[in-house]
């Protein structure tokens, strides 16, 4: 514990450590899969993983929190998959082959700012040192220090990132999250605003789904079903290319259904013959609607619509219970644009931590950890007269 200008900081090991209503009101904000929650589900789910809350103080009152977390980042999925077939056999060898100690604000299932403070309490400086200070605390061993998300619509995280750009730290950039904002509309109202090609495209995407004898459900007691689903997940996950991380464990879809029951559900999809064929695990409350992680069986799902439907009964579930936002996630972009998502551009401060490799490797980071960032494309009707009963004219997606 330290303490200076009467801002008293420490870092405690659990989210049970945090006062857990005010970590799900200023940091998470409501979101249900950045909650407190959650995060005991990730505390459990990856025990090899160090977590770390930092708590700052005034008196009585907590006027800062943040979470860091400190694991091995395997480097081989940053590389080609013949390098990452090389590598598992070395590790049998050499365990830590192609891995080092990554430190972060932040976790890898988890986006945008990881921290709050209370500007009118501790002064942004003040709390970015102590912000420093438990990184150095929680992540002592680590090679690469990553500081994340900051919001580039934000002038607050403009400035606060920029304290640590002063001090030593690189600039990458993450990739942006895919937005929709309903903000009270409903689906049919989200629809009518979406450009004219996109409503086409996105109606005849739902037409080929019924032609095809697709049905979708939401569960909500999900357990029976996670034997079924995990599969389909790591599916997914061994095919994914943009965004590549270690799998969840089959334990984490079992503890998010037993400790949050009521934010949580699996949207299935079943084809004619009732054969399970996809399923997303998602969190909505406080507003916010959040399709977190997708199963398919790609034998089945290949070449029809079925992520188009997904992602369109998400958008209808979120306005059928009042959420203001639907939060689709990174990766996918072209689909989620198509359905409505707007890109909001995040960045991240990265930092050697060597002082004698710093000057060797640190310009480097933005060229090896930067995020290639996908193309923007117009969401909305720019006129009354952009309707279907116009032929298109613009021809590009």
């Amino acid at each position: 514990m330290t303490a200076q200008a009467g801002i008293t900081t420490k870092v405690v090991p659990r989210i049970q450590d945090v006062p857990q209503a005010l970590w799900d009101d200023k940091v998470a904000r409501g979101h249900p899969f950045k909650s407190a929650a959650f995060l005991s589900c990730l505390e459990d789910s990856f025990p090899e993983r160090k977590f770390g809350y930092l708590i700052v103080s005034q008196g009585a009152d907590v006027v800062g929190l943040a979470v860091i977390t400190e694991e091995r980042l395997d480097l081989s999925l940053l590389l080609p998959e013949q390098v990452g077939t090389l590598t598992k056999g070395v590790r049998k060898v050499l365990p830590g082959f192609l891995s080092l100690g990554l430190g972060m604000v932040g976790t890898f299932e988890t986006a945008e700012r990881h921290w709050w403070y209370d500007a009118q309490r501790v002064s942004e400086h003040d709390f970015a040192r102590a912000l420093l200070a438990a990184c150095d605390e929680v992540c002592g061993d680590a090679a690469l220090l990553l500081v994340r998300d900051f919001m580039e619509a934000l002038p607050e995280d403009v400035r606060l990132e920029s304290w640590f750009l002063q001090r030593g730290f690189k600039q990458v950039a993450n990739h942006p999250m895919a937005m929709v904002a309903l903000d009270g509309l409903s689906s049919e109202a989200h629809f009518q605003r979406l450009k004219k090609k996109s409503r086409q495209n996105l109606r005849k995407k739902l037409k080929d789904a019924e032609a095809l004898g697709f049905q979708v459900e939401r569960v909500r007691d999900f357990r029976p079903l996670i034997d079924e689903c995990y599969p389909l997940y790591l599916q997914v996950h061994e095919g994914a290319s943009e965004f590549k991380r270690n799998p969840f464990p089959r334990a984490f879809f079992e503890t998010i259904a037993e400790r949050m029951p009521t934010t949580s559900s699996f949207l299935t999809l079943r084809d004619s013959a009732g054969h399970l064929i996809a399923f997303i695990l998602t969190g909505t409350g406080g507003g916010i609607n959040n399709p977190f992680c997708i199963g398919m069986d790609y034998a089945r799902t290949e070449g029809t619509p079925a992520y188009y439907l997904m992602m369109w009964k998400e958008i209808e579930h979120a306005a059928r219970t009042g959420c203001r936002v639907v939060d689709l996630g990174l990766t996918s972009y072209f689909v989620k644009q198509t359905v409505g998502a707007e890109l909001e551009g995040m960045t991240m401060a990265a930092r050697i931590q060597s002082a004698w490799l710093r000057p060797l490797l640190n310009p480097l980071l933005p060229a090896l950890l930067s995020e290639k960032q996908p193309q923007e494309r117009r969401k909305f009707r720019v006129s009354t007269f952009d309707d279907d009963s116009q032929p298109p004219t613009d021809q590009a997606a």
